[in-house]
């Protein structure tokens, strides 16, 4: 046999070997499975389960177990399964249909099997131990300099600790996690699936529309962060505590009560720069707490509390005119949420958001922008701060690019999302040519159960039915 015949036969083997195995890893097993969700209502569903490699570009890598949990269709004609994407990263689709969005998960089946899918290290997928950092101390008022070395330790003691247990957090990338969502498809037996998502979970389904557009069929994308947007912009941030301070302003029955928010908050800010406080108050449990305040926990707790849904931002503007008055009392339950939480370290969310990194011309961005946003880049923080002690590897300017597509896609964005700025989410859109963009003025990030209309509009797009680009109007937030 001539040598071109012989590496011919070779690289047969080689293909029909790679080829049983990528249908070995591909095969599901299923079990009844019963669902308890919201207030206890219990779906009779199934469990399925699936094998990915941790790590796609090592041979040796160990196996993964990916599980869901499927609503089965109440339709008499199915459509392509819906396969829900959590946000986080680190969310637990799983977790999520156990809160008020329960509804809209059983009103989906009316469309077709609804899949609550796990993302490889959350919920039912993950096999990884979660890791405890240092336990700061609740009563001291937050430095920045020494609170980001002490979780740059933190990250550092923690991937020994996921290293020794077996874990590649090369693995946990989103790119990874995309090629996943192309095995579940194949784990399935279907040719396309339709994405449905929030937050994270639009980045994942960006990724994979990029990746791999020939599984999905249709998207239903709520605030939405782009593949460059893991680090959000400053700018952005500070205009839409500019937007509420309007609001107050034009609105007759806040215009005398908060006459100057932007001010007080500026104010209150720079106080705290200067002298820090140590407050004595309840927890939200009712226990008794002292709690230290600082500049930088004041900024986490607007970043990642007040800025998210109307129901905290209604509260945002009575709390800063009482710290201006010298009363913390109302924040320090807040700050003490945000403390509690910085200790405690997931292996999936750490890895996914540092290998999604960010472009250099964005990042010069983000620190201009971040003189003079009076909540600095804490919307980010930690990140891209630890992303140096994070073994990942950056997943590149070409992953970063937005993708530019013709699946068809449902957006959802609210105003005041103070996650995903809804300036951002429309810049997004551009690049796909067969969209509706429904805008829900007055929602913030957690926008689903906002109003009735965005759940009818999501069963109609995905039954296949023309969703028109309009504007849902919720009603004017009732300020404290």
């Amino acid at each position: 046999m001539k040598y071109s015949n012989i590496l011919k036969s070779t690289l047969t083997i080689l293909l029909i070997s790679t080829h049983v195995q990528a249908n070995a890893l591909s095969k599901v097993s299923t079990e009844p499975y019963e669902y308890t969700g919201f207030k206890g209502q219990v779906v009779a569903a199934q469990k399925g389960t699936f094998q990915v490699p941790e790590n796609r570009s090592d041979p040796k890598s160990r196996l993964l177990n990916i599980s869901f949990v499927t609503f089965p269709s109440t339709s008499k004609n199915p459509k392509r399964p819906i396969v829900y994407l959590a946000g986080g990263p680190g969310g637990s689709a799983t977790g999520t249909a156990k809160r008020p969005r329960f509804a809209l998960f059983q009103k989906l089946r009316e469309v077709s099997d609804v899949i609550l899918y796990d993302q490889r290290g959350t919920g039912l997928s993950n096999d990884i131990d979660k890791c405890q950092g240092s336990n700061s101390d609740m009563t001291i008022p937050s430095d920045e300099t020494t609170l980001m070395a002490t979780i740059i330790t933190d990250i550092k003691t923690c991937v020994e600790q996921w290293q020794k247990q077996g874990v590649d957090l090369k693995g946990y990338t989103t790119k990874e996690n995309s090629h996943d969502l192309a095995d579940l498809s194949k784990a399935l037996g279907v040719d396309k699936v339709n994405l449905w998502a929030i937050s994270y979970g639009t980045h994942l389904a960006f990724s994979t529309a990029k990746y791999h557009p020939e599984i999905i069929n249709q998207m239903v994308l709520a605030s939405s962060e782009g593949l460059n947007h893991t680090i959000k912009r400053p700018a952005r941030i500070q205009a839409l505590i500019e937007k509420v301070d309007l609001m107050l302003k034009q609105n007759p029955k806040t215009a005398d009560k908060y006459p100057d928010l932007l001010g007080t908050m500026k104010t209150v800010l720079n106080k705290l720069a200067v002298t820090p406080q140590v407050v004595k108050a309840k927890s939200f449990r009712g226990k008794d707490i002292t709690v230290g305040i600082s500049k930088i926990d004041l900024q986490f707790v607007i970043s990642y509390v007040l800025l998210m849904d109307p129901k905290y931002l209604s509260q945002m503007p009575k709390m800063f005119y009482q710290m201006e008055q010298g009363d913390f009392t109302s924040v320090a339950p807040y700050v003490a949420y945000i403390k509690s939480q910085t200790s405690s370290y997931s292996a999936m969310s750490i890895a996914m958001d540092a290998a999604s990194g960010i472009s250099d011309d964005r990042w010069a961005m983000v620190q201009e922008e971040a003189k003079t946003s009076l909540v600095g880049r804490t919307t980010n923080q930690p990140f891209p701060d630890i992303n140096h002690v994070v073994p990942v590897d950056d997943a590149g300017d070409e992953f970063r690019q937005e993708v530019v597509t013709d699946i068809p896609t449902l957006f959802l964005a609210g105003t005041l999302d103070g996650r995903t700025i809804y300036e951002s989410q429309i810049e997004l859109t551009k690049n796909f040519s067969n969209k509706s963009i429904i805008t829900i003025d007055g929602a913030g990030h957690n926008l689903y159960v906002s109003h009735p209309d965005v759940a009818t509009s999501v069963v109609s797009f995905l039954q296949g039915e023309k969703v028109p680009t309009k504007t849902i109007t919720l009603a004017p937030i009732e300020f404290h």
